[in-house]
């Protein structure tokens, strides 16, 4: 009786061990997978709302890395879009592929142009600050800001405090 019930045992545990190896979770459809896939993303989600004099779509991008000063045991990096007068900004938090949220601020300083929104992997794009056309004031500050993430100097090698 004992044997029976020992290899009935046996017998759940080998199909619920096969069954539980054959069930593939269902990843999300990945559309973003980096900084520049999220900028083509928000880029043709403003031309699909027929932003006025949003970037084109030919523009070639020239693309450098940005590094924010903060704690020393951190590198928080974020991606700078740069072509003509515009300048993008994309940062994202540490996270699997899967859940990255992407945050990128479009600002144009010749034309006063300024929209930041965010973009999941999934290609979904939400406004955080739908477009608006910026004061003089505003569009200096903003300037003054793009300038000084810009001229951040590298981590020195061995990273950041190490």
């Amino acid at each position: 009786m004992q044997i029976r019930l020992f290899l009935l045992c046996i017998k759940v545990a080998v199909r619920l061990i096969a069954y539980a190896c054959t069930i593939q979770p269902s990843l999300p459809s990945l559309k973003v997978r980096n900084a520049t896939q999220a900028v083509n993303t928000a880029l043709a989600y403003l031309r699909k709302q027929k932003t006025q004099n949003a970037p084109d779509a030919d523009i070639k991008w020239q693309e450098q890395t940005l590094y924010a000063p903060g704690n020393p045991d951190f590198a928080i990096t974020s991606r700078l879009f740069t072509a003509d007068d515009w300048q993008i900004e994309v940062s994202q938090g540490v996270a699997p592929l899967s859940s990255t949220v992407y945050q990128v601020t479009v600002f144009n300083a010749e034309l006063h142009w300024y929209w930041k929104g965010s973009v999941k992997a999934d290609g979904v794009v939400t406004e955080v600050n739908a477009f608006k056309l910026l004061s003089e004031k505003e569009n200096k500050k903003m300037a003054a800001e793009f300038l000084s993430k810009s001229k951040v100097p590298p981590p020195m090698p061995g990273g950041y405090g190490h």
